[in-house]
């Protein structure tokens, strides 16, 4: 019985995973985001402009049963659309396992609602901020450009985890203000929630905003500033750091692997913020299991 509120949240993930899919792929980077025209109308095939039933729209099974092919011209479908639905279901049935473990709490979701409500909109606002990355993957991969209204959206969550996590710390496990937990006190020079998260925008700020003129916009633009200082607040020092250097050492592995193979030259651009994405994931899951493997390979 544990184990369906986790189904239900997945079900219902990958629903919210099918509309992410609309603000996509009609997303045009001339235009906002959340364009009601653009929103608006029934969904219909890219190809043939076949509108679809109420058969065709459930999340994942319809494409399954369609062999991820349009029932009237037969055309194949983006694989973009189940993926992106399961990673939405993922995150829904996930995070707050994982979130129940980081904080030490019940692993049976809504126990007769016994968990405070704050630490219900602490997951349901990562929650968000997880699809919000999911977006900025995917956006980004189609157009090399992250629209102002995601960043804002994150910007907002943060100063939400930042309040929470200032209001209710001395309700949290200890060392759970940060995702590498005890390492926070080895490598923040600053203590206090505020004074980190705030160092924690400075520095994916200047950071990213140096790289942006150094490179005169060839290397990332604005967007990738934007997003590396709302993370920063997101995260708090000294994650962010942990996060930026992970983001780099993939994307230096990557670009290798694509010029070895020939599918980029080194004057193509590479999209940063799925990359950016990535160390950000990374860094929330693994960030205390990647210090401490790093001070056990070096015997420190």
């Amino acid at each position: 019985m544990t184990a369906l509120p986790y189904f239900l949240l997945f079900v219902f993930g990958t629903a919210i995973g099918s509309f992410l899919n609309v603000l996509i792929f009609r997303y045009a980077p001339e235009g906002r985001l959340f364009d009601a025209k653009r929103l608006g109308g029934r969904s219909h095939c890219p190809y043939c402009g076949h509108v679809l039933g109420a058969l065709e729209l459930v999340p994942l099974l319809s494409y399954a049963i369609q062999w991820g092919k349009c029932r009237k011209c037969g055309h194949r479908l983006s694989a973009q659309y189940p993926a992106v639905e399961f990673i939405s279901g993922a995150i829904f049935a996930g995070l707050p396992l994982f979130f129940n473990s980081f904080y030490a709490k019940s692993s049976i979701l809504f126990a007769a609602f016994s968990l405070p409500a704050w630490y219900y909109i602490l997951v349901l606002v990562w929650i968000t901020v997880f699809l919000v990355w999911l977006t900025i993957v995917v956006i980004d991969l189609r157009h090399y450009v992250i629209p102002n209204a995601l960043n804002a959206i994150l910007l907002v969550c943060g100063a939400i985890v930042m309040f929470i996590t200032l209001r209710y710390d001395s309700l949290l496990f200890p060392f759970r203000d940060s995702f590498l937990k005890q390492y926070q006190l080895i490598f923040s020079p600053v203590s206090g929630i505020i004074a980190n998260h705030l160092l924690g925008l400075i520095f994916g700020l200047v950071l990213f905003g140096a790289l942006v003129l150094l490179s005169r916009g060839r290397g990332m633009g604005l967007g990738d500033v934007k997003l590396a200082a709302v993370a920063g607040l997101l995260l708090g020092w000294p994650d962010i750091v942990l996060a930026t250097m992970l983001s780099f050492i993939l994307g230096g592995v990557l670009s290798v692997i694509l010029v070895l193979f020939r599918k980029k030259t080194m004057r193509d651009k590479v999209p940063f913020a799925p990359l950016m994405v990535l160390g950000f994931v990374l860094t929330v899951f693994f960030g205390a299991a990647l210090i401490t493997g790093y001070f056990h390979l070096f015997s420190l």
